[in-house]
């Protein structure tokens, strides 16, 4: 049986589609499925022309460029497409609830605008019931109590737009320690950042907590459609090394007469985050031979347990590191305890590649950007990007993962890999780093990653070469089911 669909509409830029001979139609589970297209790009640097896909179950049996197809069985025709594996973003920074909203703008500030006046002057969004120094801010500049700024609300929704919005710390705050808590208790899998991604050709994902601790949650891999959504639950711990565990979200402060609460602590520093960090490893150690960790910066037993984990290698670690400063500590501080790990986001990479190029840890890095969007564009920290950044990563030998985190739609993973191409990276790597590499580094390659035998039937239809400009993700499968239309 061959199957010939509607052809759908696809966006891509300003460009829409038409494509009238692609197969978009809901598989049959259980049954053999054949899959047809002029190139199937296996995700390990092969291609297969003419190539076919053959699946049963949900799961690959074979990619060949010819085979004997039995009568009867489902033939899915993508003549002029081409295949690759789902795509993999593994530090995405997946919305626990739907908070995109439309560009949204103060009326004030169109009238003003439509009149030729001058934008309204930027104010002053601190609250004098969290921040006891409210009074003594200085218009422009950082708070040192709270480490609130003053903004422009139009600017803020212009620099969020594509991503995840909402500034807000999901994360437990009663401490900077927090690895016993699961950032999957947060998530909500019927959020519609889901569909986003997989519209996007995006299957599988390492949900990150936010940094707005030191020693964070653990992430969760999931699935973003399907059956079976949760690969892992409980995957690695997240631990930011930064400014982010002090600024980012509630904000640590500092003893005043008027304020006392579980706010007042450490880290409200670099020195404090290195502090926090050390400690709750070596307080560890020290429970491990039966003593008794004490001090105001002390974490819970649970926490402990895990960090213990940590440290026999059984729980993976990462740790999220952007300025070159920060790298060299994190670098510093796992190896002080011997510590594996995975960094993240090391957006000034490339100041320090002789050091990434001696110890090759996994590296995911991501998105490339000449001018910080999204999430990235709160921190000071990705001010000094290089749109080149990937390529000499790259080059140091270690395995790379891209990701796109918070950014979606046209400025998405697909989009990220295309902007690696762009930026240097040849298309064979540039398809490894959103495919095989992730799937790797996440410890799920034997399920995902490449379109290999006994693998999940993941497959994404391009309408010409993968992140070629003009080319674009027209239909997604998910273990040989089709997503498009909600179905699953």
């Amino acid at each position: 049986m061959i199957v010939f669909p509607r052809a759908p509409i696809v966006a891509f830029g300003w460009c829409a589609l038409a494509l009238a001979s692609l197969s978009l139609g809901h598989t049959v589970s259980g049954a053999d499925i054949f899959f047809k297209a002029d190139r199937v790009h296996v995700g390990d640097g092969t291609t297969v022309e003419n190539g076919i896909v053959h699946v049963r179950d949900g799961r690959v049996v074979a990619v060949r460029d010819s085979m004997t197809i039995p009568a009867g069985a489902t033939v899915v025709d993508l003549a002029g497409h081409e295949i690759t594996p789902g795509l993999i973003d593994a530090n995405s920074k997946v919305e626990p609830e739907n908070l995109l909203r439309p560009l949204a703008r103060a009326p004030s500030a169109v009238v003003r605008e439509l009149f030729g006046f001058s934008p309204e002057p930027i104010q002053h969004f601190h609250d004098p019931r969290v921040c006891p120094e409210f009074a003594s801010h200085e218009e422009t500049a950082i708070c040192p109590v709270c480490g609130g700024e003053s903004i422009d609300p139009d600017a803020h929704h212009e620099e969020t737009i594509s991503g995840v919005s909402g500034p807000s710390a999901i994360s437990e705050q009663s401490s900077e320690v927090v690895p016993h808590t699961a950032w999957i208790d947060a998530v909500d899998l019927a959020s519609p950042d889901f569909e986003r991604l997989v519209r996007e050709g995006v299957t599988t994902i390492y949900a990150s907590p936010d940094p707005s601790a030191v020693i964070g949650a653990r992430g969760a891999i999931l699935r973003t459609a399907g059956e079976t959504r949760v690969l892992t639950r409980e995957a690695a711990v997240k631990a930011t090394i930064g400014s982010d565990p002090y600024r980012f979200g509630t904000f640590n402060r500092r003893p005043t007469r008027f304020s006392m609460t579980h706010f007042t602590r450490r880290p409200q520093s670099r020195m404090g985050v290195g502090w926090i960090f050390r400690k709750a490893f070596y307080d560890t150690i020290l429970r491990a031979e039966g003593g008794t960790p004490e001090g105001a910066d002390t974490a819970s037993a649970e926490a402990h347990r895990v960090l213990g984990q940590v440290l026999d290698g059984t729980v993976p670690l990462r740790v999220q590191a952007r300025t070159s400063s920060d790298i060299e500590s994190a670098y510093r501080l796992c190896g002080e305890f011997g510590v594996p790990f995975t960094l993240v986001d090391p957006v000034e990479g490339y100041r320090v590649l002789d050091l990434l190029s001696t110890r090759r840890v996994p590296i995911v890095f991501g998105p490339i950007f000449d001018e910080p969007n999204g999430l990235s564009a709160r921190t000071r920290e990705s001010s000094r990007a290089r749109l080149h950044t990937l390529r000499d990563l790259i080059a140091t030998g270690a395995p790379i993962a891209l990701s796109a985190q918070d950014l979606r739609e046209e400025d998405g993973l697909a989009r990220q890999a295309m902007m690696a191409v762009r930026f240097g990276v040849s298309p064979v790597d540039a398809l490894q780093l959103v495919t095989r590499v992730p799937a790797e580094i996440l410890g799920i390659s034997d399920q995902v990653g490449t379109l290999e035998g006994g693998k999940r039937a993941d497959l994404v239809i391009w309408n010409g070469t993968p992140f070629a400009a003009t080319s674009a993700v027209v239909a997604v499968y998910v273990d040989g089911i089709s997503t498009s239309n909600g179905e699953r």
